[in-house]
Order: C-alpha cells, then structure tokens, then sequence
C-alpha cells in the first residue's frame, strides 16, 4: 500500500529538515505492514527545493517536489491552497491508496501519521481529521487567543454548514480516501486556508463519506508561529455562506441517487449492492410477499385507479399480480431478475387472468406485441432503477392515452439504511422528488401521498441506528400483524398523513 505525504509550508520550507527526519521515523514505523510512504513538496521553487532534496536523500525517503510556477514566496493563504490541490493531482497520478496532507512548519508531528493512518484503515473513513481538541489531543504552546479563535471557528463552520461530529475543522493534518479526493477536486472550494479546510469537512460529509478524528498533539512551528491575519478572518467569514449553499446543492444531489452515498459509508458498503438481472435481497422479497395485510392494502389502494388490461413491471414473485388478478384485471406481469423469474412462474400457474414473462419493460415495447395497457404497475420498483425518468417514460409509451401509472416507492430519504442498500435501492423519495420524476416522464400527477406512518421509527430504529442486514421472518409477520393494521386506522382518521415509510401515486398520460 502506497501513502502519500503532502508537505506545505507558509514559512519557505524552512523547518523541513527536523520534519522529513520526523516523517522518515513515520515511514519506518509504517514499512513493516507493507505501507510504504512517498513525500511530495508543494509549491516550493527550485532553490528552495534543494535543502528538503538533500535531507530526503540522506534519509533514503523518496520526494517529489511540485514547483511553483512563479518565484514568489508562498506566503499567501491562496497559493497554499492551490498548492495542496496540486498535490491531490500528483498523488492520483502516483497511483496512492491514502493520501495525508500536514503542515511543514513544524506544527503537526509526522510521527502521528501512522496512527492516523490505520484508524483511517480501520474505520473504512473518508477524511480523518488531526484534531487538537478531541479528547486526548492537546495545544501545548498555542496561545489562548489562538486556541478560542479555532474553537469558535469550528462551532462557526457547524452551524453554518451542518458538519457533523467534528471538533477542528481548520486544521490541515488530514488523511483522505482517493475517493474523497477525487470528489473534492471536481468541487469549486474556497482558496482561503481556513475557508478550504473548513468547507471540505462538509462537503466530503454531504456526499456520504465518512469523516472521523484521530486526537494529536498540535506544537508551535519551528519557525515561529504566526498569528492569524485579520483578512483571513474576514475571508473565512465570507466563504460560509457559499459553503452552505455547495452543502445543500450536494445533499439535493445524493437524494437522486442515495446508492453512491451508501457506497461511500463504511457501515453499509459491505453489503453487496445487486446487479440489474440479479436481485439481491430474494429473502426479504419472499418475507414481504408472504406479509398479505400490506399486499392487501396496496392492491386495494390501487385498484380504483387501474382499466381492466394492467402490466405489471418488475413482479417480484407475483403478490401484486395475484391481488389484482383476483380483482378482475388482466394482469401481464414481467421480471426480469433470472433468480426471481421461476419463482413468479411457480406461484402464478395457473391463475386466471394472469401471465408471466422475463423481460424488462424496455424489451416488451421493443418486442411492439403488448403495448396499450389501461394501466401500468411498479410497487416497490423504481427505486432499484439508476434512471427512474426514463423507465416512466417507457411506462408512458406503454399505456394508452389517458391510461394511469400507479407507483409504490419507499419514501423519506433519511430513512435509507442497511435494508435499502442490500437491495439495490439507488434512493428513497419525498413528494417533491417523486413528483418531479412522473412530470419528467411527460406524466400528469393525479395522486401522490404518504402510506405507513407507523413503521417510519421502527424502520429507523432497525436499519438506520442498528444496520440490521436482513428483514428476518419474525419482523416480517409482527409488522404485518401490527404496524400495517395501525397505519390502516391512522390514515382512516387523518387522510393524507404529512409523513410516512412509503409514497403511492398514480399519474395519467395525457390524451394528446
């Protein structure tokens, strides 16, 4: 495994010898678990660059100096940030596994690094943060004007940005995910130190990952600590409102596709997300097709809204189907998932009113012998599908003019958990999203609301706070038996409730 040292430095790189010596001691330590360790010096110009060389020569540690492109001093906050986005380029292009950036000045103490360096490991993180004021960090030497400047700046960045569970959002000794550096240099970031560290603690935590602290010890520079500047102060207090507005612009952006951000969490990643001809979760699909109190009240809700000729897409293994089979429709119902298909064949044989094929939506109006359908059918479907648009849109060619797509989707995005991801769940919707879906698909909303206001903190409890990997068969029936029972009576007594696990809406296509 390959880590990469990012060294920059405000003070011409003065104090670089006692810190490469101090990073030799880091990659030594680290040589034994096959780590190996390369420095990269950023931004220093080429007589400035000679003295590190040497040291890192003598030492036998590999260095990479990226120059400046002009011989002035870095002494602005400005090129120092430009400077580590550099070194973000170079250490993608070195092909490394774990990417640590700290001061060169002498604050941070590169013989930390490979503690931070395995927490990071271990913990599956995105971004570990250096911190001085975790518990067991500490700032001996800092003054205490210094010491109130960066904790008030930390408690600044939370309340504006919405960064979570981190106690020094300034700090720049930092171990980081390629992932998380990929994702960082395709963002507009500030270039004001104070500002670029603060906001990528929140941007990083918005698109998902992981971001965590390792306590250290935070020492005055050899060359002298400098007080902070009133202009980067005030640059810093500018940058947080456009920080907050890339904040929620991302988590807008991950609601769509809720898959990726799982992905980037350590606790869900270990699931296996499933493949579009493979369904991953064929317990929780038995477990739920066998719950006939939830079946029942789905097929019932939507049953006023569907013409006699339904298609069902993406059938599962037939509780729907058989439901609106038994109701007087004739039922075509397709699933294309190869471990699901016989299943659906085997349960379904036989029934009148109701066939089976294994093909996708986009086949069977490719193959241009069953399309017109009164109605079209997805429960518990859309959410599996990347680009959800443009299935409704097949939906839309499929059904006659003036037919009715009726959906079932899970819904309240801060509901995705354990459950979701294991199957393959790309999002959980909310009236907006859902709505702005059907109207991309050229489809007209003509019910959209809320079902099963009882199950949201179970749910929660479960596979949010819990991560339970699997909807076991007790589960299953206690919530068919109780909670489907309860949300019945409360949505008798309240209508549409504001809230709820699931979203059903029905929408038209236009008659022109």
């Amino acid at each position: 495994m390959r880590v990469t040292v990012l060294l920059a430095s405000q003070h011409r790189f003065v104090a670089a010898p006692p810190v490469l010596a101090e990073l030799d001691e880091a990659r030594r330590a680290l040589a034994p678990s096959g780590i190996e360790v390369r420095a990269v010096l950023l931004g220093a110009t080429p007589g400035v660059a000679d003295g590190p060389r040497a040291t890192a020569a003598a030492l036998g540690l590999a260095l990479t100096v990226v120059e400046q492109e002009t011989t002035s001093s870095l002494d602005t906050s400005a090129s120092l940030a430009e400077s580590l986005l550099a070194g973000f380029r170079t250490a993608l292009a070195d092909d490394a596994e774990v990417i640590v950036s700290l001061d060169a000045d002498g604050q941070h103490d590169p013989r930390q690094i490979p503690t931070l360096v395995r927490s990071h490991l271990a913990r599956g993180s995105g971004l570990t943060i250096g911190s001085r004021w975790a518990r067991g960090g500490s700032s001996p030497g800092t003054g205490i004007v210094r010491n109130l400047l960066s904790r008030a700046g930390n408690a600044v960045v939370k309340l504006f940005t919405g960064a979570r569970g981190v106690s020094d959002s300034t700090t720049s000794f930092r171990v980081y995910s390629p992932g998380v550096v990929e994702v960082l240099l395709g963002e507009q970031l500030p270039h004001e130190t104070y500002g670029l560290f603060s906001a990528m603690v929140a941007v990083v935590q918005a698109h998902g990952f992981a971001v965590d602290e390792v306590p250290i010890t935070f020492r005055p520079r050899y060359s002298g600590a400098g007080e902070v500047a009133g202009a980067d102060l005030r640059e810093f207090v500018r940058n947080l409102w456009p920080i907050r507005r890339r904040v929620q612009e991302v988590r807008r952006e991950m609601r769509g596709d809720q898959a990726v951000w799982a992905q980037r969490n350590p606790r869900l990643r270990a699931q296996a997300a499933t493949g579009e001809s493979v369904f991953g979760a064929t317990e929780e699909l038995a477990q739920l097709a066998d719950a006939d109190r939830f079946i029942t009240w789905i097929a019932e809700e939507m049953h006023p809204h569907l013409g006699p000729r339904v298609l069902e897409v993406g059938a599962g293994v037939g509780a729907i189907a058989s439901k609106l089979a038994a109701a007087g429709h004739q039922v075509l119902a397709i699933e294309p998932a190869a471990n699901v298909y016989p299943e659906l064949a085997r349960r379904t044989q036989g029934l009148p009113g109701l066939q089976t094929r294994a093909v996708t939506s986009q086949q069977l109006l490719a193959s241009g012998t069953d399309t017109g359908f009164d109605s079209v059918v997805y429960v518990s479907v859309l959410e599996h599908i990347r680009d959800d648009a443009a299935e409704l849109r097949t939906a839309a060619q499929l059904v006659r003019p003036g037919g009715t797509v009726a959906l079932f989707v899970p819904a309240m995005p801060s509901l995705y958990g354990s459950l979701d991801y294991k199957s393959g769940h790309y999002r959980r919707y909310d009236r907006d999203l859902l709505a702005a879906v059907i109207a991309s698909a050229g489809l007209e909303t003509v019910d959209l609301r809320y079902m099963e206001v009882a199950g949201v903190v179970p749910y929660f409890v479960m596979y949010r706070l819990l991560d339970v990997s699997t909807l076991r068969a007790g589960s299953s029936k206690l919530f068919d038996a109780v909670i489907v029972p309860v949300s019945r009576l409360i949505q008798r007594r309240v209508g549409s409730p504001a809230f709820g696990k699931n979203l059903l809406a029905v929408a038209r296509r236009p008659l022109d």
